[in-house]
């Protein structure tokens, strides 16, 4: 919960936090904003090095396993059938743990990658069933907002890069991977007034010019892929955490400093009766409130990635050192002669999995589209 005098304390806080706001200009014009762009620069390439151990695996995997089209010397006597079976030493078994749970990993990154896409185009497809508002429209909430002729709302909004739509719900957002965009609700614009209505646009076009949609879409999807480290997704949720924080002080610099009016638009949108929530969190209210936001990264989680990673490397060097391994692909049945119908099912077998897979996901897309 917010304290009652949450706006009026952010407004009054100004004056007294001059000389913070000072030194804090001197060190950097934007520190929240720096400090989501570095958690997101760590997340990614903590990310893009877990994808290089992927690689790096199934490489080692292809290295150390012989694959033989006809059975070898390694066979099985069942029931009168001679069985060929699969070899391997502990560095070879080692390899090839390490190298299922990379393909996990791709199987993890690509679903979770479609699952984004999924998601965008179930948002473009939401955003385009509603109505954009006429000029006239906007011309008469420019005069019930106060708004001088010469800066409209349509003006303004068209300075902003805003798009305005119909809702029966006060809302504002950014959205789009590709081409970010800022949307704002009829109710939005009707429970805001002037100020309030541009510290919100200020707030949302720094998430559009940063691309967080992108940057926040890209670490979901890595912490997804790489399941085995928790703590990128802690990370991932820190950068989500920064980006807020960074789009509300860019919200406040556009003000000219005044924090009120953001802070009003906040209490507007948490307490409006058909409002939703903006996830309001401790960091943005002390932000908001003057005090000393804490924007440092998770070190103990970049760390903990970074070790998992460093020591996932290393047993695999170390395996593939001493790893031997082999197995055919030839079938049971015909154990003595080579099999190359058994090599060409597995290219086969992938591509019939990506069908099957790409049908279920137009299948679900579908259904949420109906």
């Amino acid at each position: 919960m917010l304290p009652p005098s949450f706006v009026e304390s952010a407004g009054r806080g100004d004056a007294l936090r001059r000389p913070r706001a000072a030194a804090a200009r001197r060190g950097s014009r934007r520190p929240a904003s720096s400090a989501a762009a570095r958690s997101f620069g760590v997340g990614f390439t903590l990310g893009l090095l877990g994808l290089a151990w992927v690689a790096f695996v199934l490489a080692r995997l292809f290295e150390t396993w012989r694959v033989s089209p006809a059975s070898g010397t390694h066979e099985l006597l069942v029931f009168g059938q001679r069985l060929s079976y699969p070899t391997a030493n502990a560095g070879a078994i080692v390899v090839l743990g390490l190298a299922v749970l990379g393909l996990l990993v791709l199987v993890a990154g690509v679903h979770s990658l479609a699952r984004e896409l999924i998601a965008e185009q179930r948002l473009r497809r939401a955003l385009a069933g509603r109505r954009e508002l006429g000029l006239s429209r906007e011309l008469g909430l420019s005069r019930e907002l106060g708004l001088s002729t010469e800066l409209g709302l349509s003006t303004a909004l068209g300075l902003r890069r805003a798009w305005l739509i119909e809702g029966r719900r006060p809302q504002a957002f950014c959205a789009g991977l590709v081409r970010p965009r800022v949307y704002l609700t009829l109710a939005a614009v009707e429970l805001l007034d002037a100020r309030e209505l541009q510290a919100v646009l200020a707030h949302e076009c720094h998430h559009a010019s940063r691309r967080d949609p992108l940057r926040l879409a890209c670490g979901r999807v890595l912490a997804d892929a790489l399941f085995f480290l928790p703590a990128l997704r802690r990370l991932v949720d820190r950068q989500r955490a920064l980006a807020e924080i960074g789009a509300d002080e860019a919200a406040v610099a556009d003000a000219g400093g005044d924090r009120s009016a953001l802070a009003s638009a906040m209490l507007s949108f948490t307490g409006s009766p058909a409002g939703e929530g903006v996830g309001l969190d401790p960091e943005r209210v002390d932000f908001l409130l003057g005090e000393d936001a804490h924007l440092g990264l998770p070190r103990a989680a970049c760390a903990g990635v970074g070790i998992v990673l460093a020591a996932l490397t290393l047993a695999a060097v170390l395996a593939a050192r001493t790893a031997a391994g082999s197995f055919t692909l030839a079938l049971p049945l015909l154990s003595r002669q080579p099999c190359v119908l058994a090599l060409a099912l597995i290219p086969a077998a992938i591509g019939l999995l990506g069908v099957l897979y790409g049908r279920m996901l137009a299948a679900r897309a579908g259904r949420i589209f109906r």
